[in-house]
């Protein structure tokens, strides 16, 4: 580094440690307020480096509709904020049956693995047959299981993630 760049960086460092001064503040005037002010009226010169006001517009306290600090009249405080704060899912979709056709391709997928599993964990040999017609009733399964897949509506709007 040079010397003037040795000498820029000490200046940004010491200009961490400095206060601004009194008539150079980084934020509104509305943020100046002591514990004492009362936050529901604004004072005069507030808003001197803002564009645009929101006024009644904003809703809430000032604004037009229902304060939202005020519970609706007859509900209490501890049961509004109980409903408020409380979701309740949906019931949730009833699982598909499927047809015959499917559920035993989801059958031949599933049992003939779990079958070999438990062959060579027993270490029974099992015929040559039962192997071969266990393999075939897996890719059975599987086939006819990707065969019967639902393809890409092409009225879908959905086009998945896109990045």
């Amino acid at each position: 580094m040079s010397r003037d760049d040795d000498q820029t960086w000490a200046e940004l460092i010491d200009s961490f440690h400095t206060s601004p001064s009194d008539g150079d503040q980084p934020w509104p005037a509305a943020e100046e307020l002591s514990p004492d002010d009362p936050l529901d009226e604004p004072r005069a010169g507030d808003f001197r480096d803002a564009s645009v006001t929101l006024g009644p517009l904003a809703g809430g306290r000032g604004g037009p509709g229902p304060d939202p600090a005020t519970p609706a009249p007859g509900i209490d405080d501890a049961a509004a904020e109980e409903a408020a704060n409380h979701f309740v899912p949906p019931p949730p979709a009833p699982i598909p049956r499927g047809d015959r056709v499917q559920r035993l391709a989801w059958a031949a997928v599933i049992f003939p693995p779990i079958a070999l599993i438990i062959v060579a964990i027993m270490s029974w040999r099992p015929s040559d047959e039962m192997v071969f017609l266990a393999v075939v009733a897996f890719i059975a399964g599987f086939v006819t299981l990707v065969a019967r897949m639902r393809g890409h509506h092409p009225n879908d709007p959905d086009d998945g993630a896109v990045i």
